[in-house]
C-alpha cells in the first residue's frame, strides 16, 4: 500500500475512533432533562423562541429572556438555543444531541491542532481520545447549560489552527477564518480572551517569528469585545458574589490545582458545586498545590529547549486555566468544567508517553493495552457520570455529600422537591439555602412560588417583597407579586409593580401578560390589548379565554 494511502486510512480511523467513542460515552445523557439554569437559558427563556430575537440576544445577557439578571454575555451560546429550539422546542433530549455533536467537534479540533503542531496522527489520536471519554467534561456536555465550554473550545482551537497556517502560508483567507473564529469564541464564553496569550506560547515554545501586523488585529478584536460587553452589560467581566483581596483567593488558586490535577488523574467523586471558599497558605492542599505549581513551571522551564512537548503542554495548562483561577475574582475557587480547555495539555503528555511505549517494540504491547484500559475506565465513569445528571435529584443529594453547605445545591434541590409536588422538604431545602445565606434572593423568590402554590398569600407576598429588597433589579419576583395582587383585586398596585418590571426589562412577555390583565381589571381595555399584543408576540403562549372576554368588553 502506498504511503500517502496508509496516511488517508490512518487519518480516517483516528477520526472515526473519536466520533465512535464520543456517541459511546455520551449517548445515556440523551435521556438528561432540562435542570438548574437549563431553566433560565432554555425552558423559561422566550427570546430563543422566535428568530425575530436575535438582536435581542446581542443586547442583552443569556437569561434576560426568562426575567432573570445574569452577567454572561454569551449570544453565541443562545443562538444554538434558538437553533435547537426550532428544531426540537423543549425536547431535551435536542439539546443534549447539540452538546455531544459540539464535543466531537472540540475532539475533532484537538486532534487537528496536535497534528499540525507535531505532525504525529498516533500522538493526536491518543490525545483526542483521552479527550473525548475522560469524565472531567460531563459537567460542559451532560449539562446543557454547559454548552459554552464546548463551544468556545471549538472556536479557539480553530482560531489557533488557522493563526498556524497564516504564519506558515501567509494566506489572508485563512487568516480572516482565524479573525472570525476568535470573535465567535469571544461570543461563546468570556474564557476565549485568553487566546492573545496562546498565540504568543506558540510563538515562544516553538521559536517562530513574531509577526506584530499579524497578531495586531488580535488585539483589535479583543478590545472591540470588552468594550461591546461593557455597553451591554456595563461590566467587562461577570459579576462576583462578594469582595475579597487578591491575598484572600490565592490560596485557593493552589488548593484548586491540588485538586484539578487529582481529578485528572483519578476522576472520581465528581460534582459541580466547590463553592467561594477560602483557604489560609498553611492549608495541606494549598502547600501540596504551591509544590506542584512551581515544580512544574520549573520543570517546563528546564524542558523548554531540550523538550517542547513538555514545555508547552504545561504552559497551556496553567495558561487556559488563569481566567478561572480566582486572581480575578469569581464566584467559586475551582469548578471541573474550567478544565476544558486546560485539560489538553494534560492529556497531550499523557498521549506521548503511549505514543513513545507503543514505537518502543519492548512496551508496544503493554502501551497499548494500558491505554484501552485506561480509556475504557475513562468511558465507563463518564457514563456513569451520566446517570447522575439523568437524575437531577440525586445528582443534587449526591453533591451534597460533598458541598454540604451550598445554599445553591440546596436552593436547586428544593426547586425540583417543588416540581415533583414534595411541598415539605421545598420548603426546607430553601429555609436551608437562607440560613446559610441570608441574602440570597432566588431562594425567597422561589419559598414566595411555593407559598404562592400552597395558596398562602401573605407568606408568599412576603418573600418575594424580602427578594425584591435585596435585588431591586429582580423582575420575576415583581411580576410573580402583581400576579398576587391581580388574584387579590389589587390590580392598580399590580400596574405599578408590572411598570416597574418593564423599565428593567421593557421585553418580558411575562411581564406584559400580567399587565393586560391588570388593565382589564381596571376597565382600560385598549392598554389591555396592547400588552396583551406585545406579550404574544414576544413569546407568551396566547390565551384564548381572556382574549375572548377581552373582545368581550371591548365590544361593549
Amino acid at each position: 500500500m502506498k504511503p500517502e494511502h496508509i496516511k488517508k486510512k490512518t487519518v480516517f480511523l483516528s477520526i472515526g475512533l473519536i466520533i465512535v467513542l464520543g456517541f459511546a460515552v455520551y449517548g445515556n445523557s440523551l435521556k438528561g432533562n432540562f435542570f438548574w439554569d437549563d431553566k433560565y437559558l432554555v425552558e423559561n427563556n422566550t427570546y430563543i423562541r422566535d428568530y425575530s430575537n436575535v438582536a435581542k440576544i446581542f443586547t442583552h445577557d443569556i437569561a434576560s429572556g426568562a426575567g432573570i439578571e445574569f452577567t454572561s454575555y454569551r449570544p453565541l451560546q443562545m443562538l444554538t438555543y434558538m437553533a435547537d429550539y426550532s428544531l426540537w422546542k423543549l425536547n431535551a433530549k435536542g439539546y443534549h444531541l447539540t452538546n455531544i455533536l459540539l464535543h466531537i467537534s472540540a475532539a475533532l479540533c484537538v486532534w487537528w491542532l496536535i497534528s499540525i503542531l507535531y505532525g504525529d496522527y498516533l500522538l493526536s489520536s491518543f490525545c483526542g481520545m483521552l479527550f473525548i471519554t475522560h469524565p472531567i467534561h460531563t459537567g460542559a456536555i451532560s449539562y446543557i447549560s454547559g454548552r459554552a465550554d464546548a463551544l468556545a473550545a471549538v472556536f479557539v482551537l480553530l482560531c489557533f489552527i488557522f493563526y498556524i497556517k497564516h504564519i506558515n502560508s501567509g494566506n489572508a483567507v485563512v487568516y480572516i477564518l482565524m479573525l472570525s473564529s476568535y470573535a465567535l469564541a469571544l461570543l461563546s464564553r468570556e474564557n476565549s480572551l485568553i487566546l492573545p496569550a496562546i498565540l504568543l506560547l506558540y510563538h515562544y515554545a516553538f521559536k517562530k517569528k513574531f509577526k506584530i501586523n499579524a497578531f495586531l488585529p488580535v488585539l483589535v478584536v479583543t478590545f472591540t469585545y470588552i468594550l461591546i460587553r461593557l455597553l451591554v452589560l456595563e461590566t467587562p467581566m461577570p459579576h462576583v458574589l462578594r469582595d475579597t483581596s487578591l491575598f484572600q483567593r490565592l490560596p485557593g488558586f493552589f488548593a484548586a490545582i491540588t485538586n484539578y490535577v487529582r481529578l485528572l488523574f483519578l476522576p472520581i467523586n465528581l460534582h459541580m458545586e466547590y463553592g467561594d471558599k477560602f483557604f489560609k497558605f498553611e492549608n495541606p492542599q494549598v502547600i501540596s498545590g504551591i509544590v506542584i505549581f512551581f515544580s512544574l513551571m520549573i520543570y517546563a522551564l528546564r524542558k523548554r529547549n531540550s523538550n517542547t512537548l513538555i514545555f508547552f503542554s504545561i504552559s497551556w495548562f496553567f495558561i487556559t486555566l488563569l481566567p478561572q483561577s480566582n486572581l480575578y475574582p469569581i464566584d467559586s475557587y475551582m469548578a471541573e468544567h474550567w478544565l476544558y480547555l486546560p485539560s489538553i495539555g494534560f492529556f497531550l503528555i499523557f498521549a506521548n508517553a503511549f505514543s513513545h511505549f507503543y514505537r518502543t517494540e519492548k512496551f508496544k504491547v503493554f502501551g497499548i493495552t494500558f491505554f484501552i484500559a485506561l480509556t475504557c475506565f475513562y468511558s465507563y465513569l463518564t457514563v456513569k457520570q451520566n446517570s447522575y445528571w439523568n437524575n437531577p435529584v440525586s445528582y443534587y443529594e449526591n453533591s451534597l455529600k460533598y458541598a454540604p453547605d451550598s445554599w445553591r445545591m440546596h436552593n436547586n434541590l428544593g426547586n425540583l422537591y417543588m416540581e415533583n409536588g414534595n411541598q415539605k422538604k421545598a420548603a426546607a431545602a430553601y429555609k436551608k439555602a437562607l440560613s446559610i445565606r441570608p441574602d440570597y434572593a432566588q431562594a425567597y423568590y422561589n419559598l414566595g412560588n411555593l407559598y404562592k402554590n400552597m395558596g398562602d398569600t401573605q407568606e408568599a407576598t412576603a418573600s418575594y417583597k424580602k427578594a425584591i429588597k435585596i435585588n431591586p433589579y429582580f423582575v420575576r419576583a415583581y411580576n410573580n407579586l402583581a400576579v398576587l395582587c391581580n388574584a387579590t383585586g389589587k390590580s392598580a398596585e399590580a400596574i405599578t409593580l408590572c411598570q416597574k418590571a418593564l423599565e428593567i426589562n421593557p421585553d418580558d412577555a411575562y411581564v406584559h401578560n400580567n399587565l393586560a390583565i391588570a388593565y382589564y381589571n381596571e376597565n382600560q381595555y385598549d392598554l389591555a390589548v396592547k400588552h396583551y399584543d406585545k406579550a404574544v408576540k414576544l413569546g407568551c403562549k396566547s390565551d384564548g379565554e381572556f382574549l375572548k372576554c377581552l373582545e368581550a368588553r371591548m365590544k361593549r
